[in-house]
């Protein structure tokens, strides 16, 4: 298995230059959080201003008699939106997390790339976890290396 870990990785790396620019190029369209961070900016503008809408409704209804049905809905509303919002923040969080895991995993395979000679010739077992996303074996016994910037190459 280290050797055609081995033979897998020289393959890999016949190209250094093009496979770090295509693993570049992967991070910062896979990665990339500033559409993410535009719409948490635009959520948090929404529940502040539902917040405030239903502090002036509760502030309303205290100073004068409101028709309770009238004040029920409306503040049904402003909880509504509220609520959709914080859900659409939490996926939202979700995502951004998901794409900083994978920045951190790609700059881990690049960085491992980089250090590395051009040609390996000992197994390197923390190579191997920075690079190796999974080893398939296929039934004629052949490997499919599945590495983290998602070359597969037989070995």
């Amino acid at each position: 298995m280290k050797q055609r870990f081995l033979n897998a990785f020289n393959t890999l790396m016949s190209d250094r230059e093009e496979l770090l620019a295509n693993c570049r190029l992967a991070q910062s369209l896979l990665c990339d959080c500033s559409e993410i961070d535009a719409e948490l900016v635009e959520l948090g503008q929404e529940i502040e201003v539902v917040a405030e809408l239903a502090r002036k409704a509760i502030y309303e209804s205290a100073r004068s008699v409101v028709n309770q049905d009238e004040f029920n809905e409306r503040n049904n509303s402003y909880l509504e939106r509220h609520r959709k919002a914080t859900e659409r923040v939490a996926e939202l969080e979700g995502l951004r997390r998901e794409r900083q895991t994978k920045f951190l995993v790609l700059e881990g395979f690049i960085q491992g790339i980089e250090r590395r000679p051009l040609v390996l010739e000992e197994f390197d077992e923390k190579l191997w976890t920075v690079a190796v996303e999974t080893v398939r074996v296929m039934p004629d016994g052949r490997l499919m290396f599945s590495f983290k910037d998602g070359t597969e190459i037989e070995g």
